[in-house]
């Protein structure tokens, strides 16, 4: 049955849809009259805007066979060897593209897949490529059908994987502090002090309230609009939850030694989970990457700027050929990816975003093997 928002050379059987958009061809018989090249489509402009082509694969002398608007997405010719498409595939996806259309040559089943191509000059899209085998009568055997751009959903599947990822990163420092708590709690039970055991159980409770206002907080970004702009600000004492968080890192850390400085109560208008979040970040890393029984020093005074938080520790430091990278996304310094430390790679990321947010600025100094200063500049009153 014939398509009239298609050149009558193409009929098409049947349609897919992905997401809300109809995407011709799960089921495609594609029959060109007369010529060997795909011919011009109506409706150019919205294809093109739709990020939909057409493709064919010549089985017989390995020569694919794009649209215009296929070779333009994939910055490929539009006839050419299969190999340099194989080029721009991304390793992780090659061979099972590779394997799909030698079993389609050999089956005539169909199929359907995400293709992660890497652009000229190093760019990551994402495209939903369909097809199927066309067996013309005493003719050569093709594969035809169908790509369609899928970055902006992949791109969005990668943020909530990364929120994820992070949330599960910060939760592991309550969950910790908890268990140490609760451990206490038990170890003494014996002793019958109840004031002891109402403190590590009042402690334990500040815990699970910390954990509750961290899931909350994502649950709240993942329904509302343009949620990484987003902050939930209050007036509170920067100084006491500092004093606070140490005191529990210092108990759940007994083999290090903590030394906080602070000079007065320094109260800012800001969003007291996230920056919770980013304190976590800096303090834990310092502990993760100094040896036992190391000094970590926390200092948090007023400055011109506003606030000035920082936290230097004398623990292996990292390489000046990492410095430049280590606020980028799922970036580990080299010492951290050889050694025993886990990580995702998000910590500093999503820190450095965080204090954006709040107008501020992070800062850093380190050296292989003496240490590492850790710190953000925040003002005291953010504007809406």
């Amino acid at each position: 049955m014939e398509n009239d928002y298609l050149n009558p050379a193409i009929s098409i059987n049947s349609n897919i849809r992905y997401g809300n958009l109809p995407l011709a061809m799960n089921r495609t018989t594609a029959k060109w009259q007369g010529q060997n090249q795909i011919h011009p489509i109506g409706y150019n402009d919205h294809l093109n805007r739709a990020g939909v082509g057409f493709w064919r694969f010549h089985c017989s002398g390995s020569q694919l066979e794009l649209c215009a608007i296929s070779a333009r997405m994939l910055q490929l010719k539009t006839l050419q060897g299969l190999c340099a498409l194989s080029r721009r595939i991304h390793p992780l996806s090659r061979k099972g593209f590779l394997m799909n259309i030698s079993e389609l040559a050999d089956t005539g089943n169909g199929f359907e897949e995400d293709l992660h191509i890497v652009l000229k000059g190093g760019e990551s899209r994402w495209f939903k490529v369909c097809g199927i085998l066309e067996q013309q009568e005493d003719g050569p055997r093709m594969v035809s059908g169908t790509i369609l751009d899928i970055t902006a959903f992949k791109l969005e599947e990668v943020r909530r994987m990364d929120m994820m990822a992070f949330m599960s990163h910060e939760l592991k420092t309550p969950l910790t502090t908890l268990r140490l708590y609760l451990q206490a709690a038990s170890k003494f039970r014996d002793l019958r002090n109840e004031d002891f055991f109402d403190h590590q159980l009042g402690k334990a409770d500040l815990q699970i309230s910390a954990m509750n206002n961290l899931i909350n907080s994502y649950l709240n970004s993942s329904i509302e609009e343009n949620s990484a702009t987003i902050l939930h600000k209050v007036k509170f004492d920067f100084s006491q939850l500092l004093y606070d968080t140490v005191s529990h890192y210092a108990e759940i850390n007994p083999d290090h030694v903590f030394k906080v400085e602070l000079t007065e109560s320094l109260f800012i208008d800001g969003d007291i989970n996230k920056l919770t979040q980013v304190i976590n970040n800096f303090i834990t890393n310092a502990v993760k990457f100094s040896s036992i029984n190391c000094f970590i020093k926390i200092n948090c005074e007023r400055v011109a700027q506003g606030i000035r938080f920082l936290v230097m520790d004398h623990g292996m430091g990292i390489a000046r050929a990492d410095q430049e990278k280590l606020f980028k996304k799922h970036f580990r310094a080299s010492n951290a990816r050889t050694g025993n430390v886990s990580g995702h790679g998000l910590g500093l990321y999503l820190s450095k975003q965080i204090i954006e947010l709040h107008k501020g600025s992070v800062f850093f100094e380190s050296e292989l093997g003496v240490g590492s200063i850790f710190g953000f500049i925040i003002p005291s009153t953010i504007g809406d």
